[in-house]
C-alpha cells in the first residue's frame, strides 16, 4: 500500500482572490490541520508586514501539518519567505517556476536559459535555508519535453527535495496524463530520488481521474482546493481512495471519518465569494436593530441567522427575555445572542466549577490547571495551550474527555472602570448544532470559564435526555 499525501491550496487562492479576512484564515488552517492534511500552501508574501504575521501565527499554531511557503525567484523573495516560515514546525520552501514558453515570456520574463539558471540558483539558495524545498513546474504539460526534463534534473541536482508537475491548463484526459508522467518518469531517472507531486486542474472535472493515474505511475501526491478549478477537490480525492484505495493499492492519513463536517464548515467559510472579509447572514445585518414591537416571528429568525435552532419553549423564553430588555433601548444583534446564551436550553449542571489556577507570561507557556465537579466527583484537567483562554478550554477538554468545536468565542463589558464586570460567551458545536453558554465575572479567564461550562452542560443534558 502505497500513502498518498495531499497539500491543500485554499490558504493560497483565497488569498489571491480575497476571499477571507485574517481570523477565518486562522480557522480554515486550523481545520485542515485538524484532518491531519500532509501540508498547506500559504500565499506569496506581498511585502505587508500583515502577510508577515499570518504566515507567523500559523508557525504557533500548526502543530500536524508541514506548512509551504512560496519562495518566489530571487533571493530576497526567499530571504522574505523563510524570516516568516522558520519557526514552523514543518516548514517547506517552494518555488514556482514558470515553464512553459508562454509562461517564461510573459510572467517570469525570461527566456529558457536564463529560466534554467534560475531554477539552479534558487534551488541551491533555498536548500541551504530550508531541508525541504519543493520545485513546483508550472505549465509543464505544455512545455517542451526535453527543456522541462532538463530543468527537472537540474532542480533535484541543486537541492530540491520534491518536484511539483502541474497541468495548468487542463485539456489533458486521465490517458494522455498517465503518459505524460510515464515518459517523464523515464527520461529523468532523478525523479525516482525525489517526492513527486501533481496539480490537475479540474475544469473539465477530470482532475480525480488524472491524479489516480498519476498515482499508479509512481506520484505520491496531489494539490487540492476548495476554490475555483485550479486542483480537485480533497472530498474528491478522499472519496476515491475511501471506496477504491484498498483494491488499488492506496491509501491516505488524513482523517477521512471527520472530513464531511469539516467540508462543510470550510464551505461556510468560503461561502461570499469576491469578499475581502468572511461575512456570514448575521454579519451583514449587524446593523439592525429590534424593538419591543418586534414579534417572535422576527426576533426568531434573526436567532437562525445567528445559527441557533431552538424548540418553541426555549424560542418563548428568548422572545420574553428579549421583550423586557427591548422595552428600554433597541437591541442588536449582539445583545440578542447574549440573551440566547443566557436564556435558551437551561438545564441542570452536569460540571461545576470548584478551582482553577492559570500560569502564563511572556517568557513561559500558558498552563491551567482546572477542577470540576460532576455527580459530587472531583475531576482535574491540566493543559497547556496558546494563552490562557486556550489553556482553560483544553482542560476542560481534558477532564470531559470530548472535544467541540468551537464555533466563536467573545467577551464584552457590562460595566466600566477598572474594576469592570466582563461577560463572555462561548458557542460550541455538536452534531452539527449550536450551543451557548455565557458567563459574568471580573476576571475574564473566569467568565470564560463559566461561559464554556454553559455551553458544555446543555450538549451534556441533550445526550441524555436522547
Amino acid at each position: 500500500m502505497k500513502k498518498i499525501c495531499m497539500t491543500d491550496m485554499t490558504l493560497r487562492r483565497a488569498a489571491e482572490e480575497k476571499l477571507l479576512g485574517f481570523k477565518e484564515r486562522i480557522e480554515l488552517a486550523k481545520l485542515l490541520d485538524k484532518l491531519n492534511i500532509s501540508a498547506l500552501e500559504l500565499p506569496a508574501l506581498s511585502g505587508s508586514k500583515a502577510d508577515s504575521i499570518f504566515v507567523k501565527t500559523l508557525c504557533s499554531v500548526i502543530l500536524n501539518t508541514t506548512l509551504s511557503q512560496p519562495a518566489g525567484l530571487t533571493k530576497d523573495e526567499a530571504d522574505a519567505a523563510w524570516a516568516a516560515l522558520e519557526k514552523a514546525k514543518r516548514p517547506r520552501l517552494v518555488i514556482d517556476a514558470p515553464i512553459s514558453s508562454v509562461q517564461m515570456e510573459y510572467i517570469a520574463r525570461k527566456k529558457p536559459p536564463q529560466m534554467l539558471e534560475c531554477i539552479k540558483e534558487q534551488a541551491a539558495y533555498c536548500a541551504a535555508l530550508c531541508t525541504d524545498v519543493e520545485v513546483s513546474f508550472q505549465d509543464a504539460t505544455r512545455a517542451e519535453e526535453d527543456f522541462l526534463v532538463k530543468a527537472i534534473s537540474i532542480a533535484i541536482e541543486n537541492g530540491a527535495t520534491s518536484i511539483t508537475l502541474c497541468d495548468t491548463a487542463g485539456v489533458m484526459l486521465p490517458e494522455e496524463f498517465a503518459a505524460f508522467i510515464e515518459n517523464l518518469y523515464q527520461k529523468t531517472p532523478a525523479m525516482k530520488d525525489v517526492f513527486v507531486k501533481v496539480t490537475c486542474n479540474d475544469s473539465m472535472e477530470l482532475a480525480g481521474a488524472c491524479a489516480i493515474r498519476a498515482f499508479n505511475l509512481g506520484v505520491c501526491g496531489v494539490k487540492t482546493c476548495f476554490v475555483g478549478h485550479q486542483a480537485p477537490r480533497l472530498s474528491t480525492i478522499c472519496h476515491i481512495l475511501k471506496s477504491r484505495g484498498e483494491s488499488i493499492g492506496l491509501y491516505t492519513t488524513a482523517r477521512i471519518t471527520e472530513l464531511e463536517r469539516t467540508v462543510n464548515r470550510i464551505h461556510c467559510l468560503l461561502d461570499t465569494p469576491g469578499k475581502e472579509n468572511s461575512v456570514t447572514a448575521a454579519d451583514a445585518d449587524e446593523g439592525i436593530t429590534y424593538d419591543a414591537a418586534d414579534s417572535i416571528a422576527v426576533i426568531a429568525d434573526a436567532v437562525r441567522k445567528l445559527g441557533y435552532e431552538l424548540a418553541e419553549d426555549d424560542m418563548q423564553r428568548v422572545y420574553d427575555e428579549f421583550k423586557v430588555l427591548a422595552a428600554n433601548k433597541p437591541m442588536a444583534l449582539k445583545e440578542l445572542d447574549a440573551i440566547v446564551a443566557a436564556s435558551a436550553m437551561q438545564v441542570p449542571a452536569s460540571y461545576q466549577l470548584n478551582s482553577y489556577v492559570i500560569n502564563s507570561g511572556n517568557i513561559i507557556t500558558t498552563t491551567a490547571s482546572i477542577r470540576l465537579n460532576k455527580d459530587g466527583e472531583n475531576l482535574d484537567g491540566i493543559s497547556a495551550g496558546d494563552g490562557p483562554i486556550d489553556a482553560a478550554f483544553k482542560a476542560m477538554e481534558q477532564v470531559t474527555g470530548r472535544h467541540y468545536e468551537l464555533e466563536d468565542f467573545r467577551i464584552d463589558a457590562v460595566t466600566e472602570g477598572k474594576e469592570a464586570i466582563g461577560r463572555a460567551i462561548v458557542k460550541l458545536r455538536n452534531d452539527g448544532r449550536l450551543y451557548s453558554g455565557s458567563g459574568v465575572s471580573t476576571d475574564i479567564i473566569g467568565a470564560a470559564i463559566r461561559a464554556y461550562l454553559g455551553a458544555l452542560n446543555k450538549i451534556v443534558y441533550e445526550e441524555k435526555e436522547v
